[in-house]
């Protein structure tokens, strides 16, 4: 019988074996417990050894014998194999295995208990080894006819956070989608777990799996993830139903927690909305960065102004007619910032969005994303853009990444694996924000969490006014304390993002 090691190559032992077994199972009278085990021992020195033709001499079926412990060893690629005797008990003698295995690059250890039973030969008196297949591996069915062979899998990648410790949907349930991307989509680069298979003669070698054995390398897919932050955001999260979570380190990108909502439409990552106000903390870069205005400048907040034909309100019913530009931040008031609309081009919102904040670039975070859009508009669109309304688009994501921006002065693309992992540069956006309009929007930021009572600098609004209007109002709201910049879009059930608010504050206060 000619035996191989491709995948394709199974180790079929004769049928007509079986009658051979058979007659293995007469009954025979018990040698000696000084027999037993020396019988026990020469037999398991010499298949150890790799003398099986003295092994199967030691048996009660030579021949079959002889041909399994062959197809033992060349189908499953032992290299080396290590047999330990344990306590004979009576005519039985369980034994400890150590199999080391080579198939196709892969290398692992086999390590199993198994026993053997001795008995009187019928012709001779000897006392030998009761042959059953069973005696290789408890596992293998008596009497042959069977397929036994190596193959490798791609074993389930564990996902372990910034510090190794390993992550599961089971204890952070908000991360059940974003966990399952990251094993499907890392999946194919993790090493290979080498397994052992069993099969009957004819079921081409798809019978049920003996044994998974070690791997070359324990698979993993290791994160930028924190699982204390993580556990932070789940708790807080868990009781409003439809957040979206994502915490950033400014100073590196990093993403330190999320929580995806499970819906087809989760704004999380993949999902994108018209952001409403919350995208004035862009508009107002553009603004300040262009010197069209200053915090102190006499901006206005009337019920209603109109731009390129359209006349805009504000949600809430707003109005302030002496409101300084710093009032018109803290109040997130629309009209205020249509305004101001023809002092910037729809160039000026667009480049400031994708140069300075990096929205709309092509993001490698290591999971799919999407990444912003800002386009170049003009007239009444450019006016609803300023106000987060109209075409433009954000995520859950987008807007921590936002913060972190304006917390660390520079944009640096959010990243959930390493890129030496992704096989995937992150995308670099330029210029940083020039210090003097850092400064400014940071201390329009600390006035809005000052009056709102959250901790660091942050910045709310709600979404309630674009096209699809029979959409619920959406509360959007972020906030930076030292190296965190947390962002949350929530359902609402006011035109104030209250329950946005609610989120991150308690984020905060659980990481801070």
């Amino acid at each position: 019988m000619r035996i191989n090691r491709r995948p394709t190559t199974a180790l079929v032992l004769a049928a007509a074996l079986m009658a051979g077994a058979a007659a293995c199972d007469a009954p025979k009278d018990a040698p000696a417990s000084d027999e037993v085990t020396e019988t026990a021992h020469a037999f398991l020195s010499a298949w150890q050894s790799g003398d099986l033709d003295k092994a199967a001499r030691l048996t009660t079926n030579p021949g079959h014998a002889r041909t399994e412990l062959a197809a033992f060893r060349d189908g499953t690629g032992v290299t080396f194999l290590s047999l330990t005797p344990e306590t004979t008990s009576g005519a039985t003698v369980p034994f400890k295995a150590t199999a080391r295995l080579s198939y196709l690059g892969a290398n692992a250890t086999w390590k199993y208990t198994s026993k053997l039973s001795v008995v009187s030969d019928d012709a001779t008196g000897h006392p030998r080894v009761s042959w059953h297949s069973y005696v290789i591996n408890p596992a293998l069915p008596d009497g042959g006819g069977y397929t036994l062979q190596p193959f490798t899998s791609s074993a389930t990648p564990v996902t372990t956070d910034r510090n190794g410790k390993q992550l599961s949907a089971h204890d952070h349930p908000g991360l059940t989608q974003i966990l399952t991307q990251l094993q499907h989509r890392y999946a194919g680069t993790s090493q290979q777990a080498l397994a052992i298979r069993l099969s009957s003669a004819g079921d081409s070698g798809s019978g049920r799996t003996v044994a998974t054995l070690d791997e070359r390398k324990k698979a993993q897919v290791p994160t930028r993830l924190d699982a204390a932050v993580q556990q932070a955001v789940d708790t807080a999260a868990a009781k409003y139903p439809g957040a979206s979570v994502v915490v950033i380190r400014p100073s590196t990108g990093d993403v330190l927690a999320a929580r995806t909502t499970g819906t087809d439409s989760d704004p999380t990552l993949e999902g994108v909305q018209a952001p409403g106000q919350i995208f004035e903390l862009v508009t107002t870069a553009s603004l300040l960065d262009h010197s069209t205005v200053t915090p102190d400048s006499l901006v206005g907040c009337p019920a209603s102004a109109s731009y390129g034909g359209q006349t805009f309100t504000n949600p809430g019913n707003l109005s302030a007619q002496d409101a300084k530009f710093s009032d018109v931040f803290t109040h997130a008031c629309d009209t205020g910032y249509i305004r101001l609309t023809g002092k910037l081009t729809g160039q000026d919102l667009a480049s400031e969005a994708r140069d300075v904040f990096g929205l709309g670039l092509d993001w490698q975070t290591g999971l799919t994303t999407a990444d912003g859009a800002v386009p170049e508009l003009d007239g009444a669109d450019k006016a609803a853009a300023s106000i987060g309304r109209g075409e433009v688009r954000l995520n859950t994501l987008n807007l921590a990444s936002l913060t972190a921006t304006i917390q660390s002065g520079s944009f640096r693309q959010p990243l959930f694996v390493d890129p030496k992992i992704s096989g995937k540069a992150p995308a670099r956006a330029h210029p940083p924000l020039p210090s003097r309009v850092a400064d400014q929007l940071r201390a329009l930021m600390r006035a809005y969490a000052d009056a709102a009572g959250v901790k660091g600098a942050a910045f709310g609004g709600v979404a309630d006014q674009f096209a699809d209007s029979d959409q619920p109002i959406m509360g959007w709201f972020t906030a930076y304390q030292g190296d965190l910049a947390v962002a949350a879009t929530v359902p609402e059930k006011s035109h104030r993002p209250e329950t946005a608010e609610s989120v991150v504050r308690a984020v905060l206060d659980a990481t801070g």
